[in-house]
Order: structure tokens, then sequence, then C-alpha cells
């Protein structure tokens, strides 16, 4: 008799990086000076990071090229005078989560910036670290379920005869991912404000998992 089930297995990892997503600009009826203000403000923001990331705060930063717009606005059907903007997109990866609250929270109160989302993720080490072991799971979950079935089915220890992820074994097809490796979260569940005015993040854990099948012979 021939087994083909699918085994999955999945681990829930507290977070280990915050990325902090940014907009550093300005906005004005003066295109120069629009320019030179968004420069400004991200220039002040460039030097604050450089002093961050020595400080071992932060791992990891960005700035964006950049990036000017202009539109007519409206007044009631009118339309007003040209406005300008100008903005750069800026990425800052923190190790250490108490220093992303507390700036995320001065950023956020910043002219000319914008918080505009944590992104939540593990890091390379840890993510490699844990392949193996969910893949190894999974195929465990696989190997006891062929044997519930076998032994329901009257019939003796099921043998593995090949193993594949989603989709790749003859006639069975599945939507699930193969490996997950800590995909990335959004900011969520954030508590209430300190009393000096930081709001405190509080990150969902990552989930790791893989997916595989497995046939076998019983």
């Amino acid at each position: 008799m021939i087994i083909t089930v699918s085994g999955s297995f999945e681990l829930g990892l507290p977070a280990e990086r915050g990325t902090v997503q940014l907009t550093a600009g300005a906005e004005g009826a003066n295109r120069e000076a629009v320019a030179r203000q968004a420069s400004g403000v991200t220039e002040a923001l460039r030097r604050e990071l450089v002093q961050l990331r020595g400080s071992g705060a932060v791992t990891w930063y960005s700035v964006g090229a950049q990036t000017t717009s202009a539109w007519h606005p409206y007044n009631h059907g009118a339309e007003l005078p040209l406005r300008y903007r100008a903005n750069s997109s800026v990425k800052v990866k923190f190790g250490d989560f108490a220093a992303l609250s507390a700036r995320g929270s001065q950023w956020a109160e910043t002219t000319g910036l914008s918080v505009d989302g944590v992104e939540w993720t593990l890091t390379v080490a840890t993510r490699e670290r844990v392949k193996d072991e969910v893949l190894a799971g999974a195929v465990a979950d696989a190997t006891h379920r062929a044997g519930v079935m076998a032994a329901a089915a009257g019939c003796g220890t099921p043998q593995v005869i090949a193993i594949a992820d989603p989709g790749l074994l003859d006639n069975v097809s599945s939507g699930d991912p193969g490996t997950a490796l800590g995909s990335p979260a959004l900011m969520r569940g954030v508590t209430s404000s300190q009393g000096d005015g930081v709001v405190e993040l509080s990150p969902e854990d990552i989930t790791v998992g893989s997916t595989v099948q497995v046939r076998f012979q019983a």
C-alpha cells in the first residue's frame, strides 16, 4: 500500500530586530526652499543614525534619494497655487527595542518626519539555526501521520520512498509554502504610553515553519 501525506512543523520565536520605516521631508509653496528644508531634515536624521549605529542600538540603516512632487490643490473647485513636496525614505534596523521605542516616539513628534511602521524580523543567524530543525520536524510529523494511517489499515511500519517540497510529488498539489523562515511582521500590539511619552512596543513572535510531502510504502 502506498501512503502519501503532508507534514508540517512550526516554531514561534521572539523578534530580534525591528526596522522602522520613516519618511523625511518638507512641503511648501517654493520648490527650492522645500528641497533645502527636506535636505536639512534628512541630514539631521542621518547624523543621528550615525550615532545610534556607533552605540550599537542600530545595526543597519539606509537613506534613500530625495524625490520631489508638485500639484495644484483645489478649494471648492478653485485651483490654488502650486504646492511642492520633497522627501526621502529612511529605514532603520534596531537590535535594542528600548531604544527603538524611545526614538520612534521622538521621531513621531519631529517636524518633517513621519513614522510609517515597524517590521519585526529574526536575525539571519537565527533563521539559519532553526531551518534544519523545522524541516526535520515536518518530516517527523509526516512519518507519524503515515504510521497512524498504516496501523489503522492493518499494515506494517511504513517505509519512506520519496520526500519533496509541497506540490512536487506526482498527483499531489498543495498551496502550502515549503519553508517560511521568519516572514517579516508589521508593527502590532503597542502598550499604553509611559510617563515620559515613550510608547513601549510589543512585537508578536515570528513564526518559522516548514511543510513537506512524503510518500511511504507499507
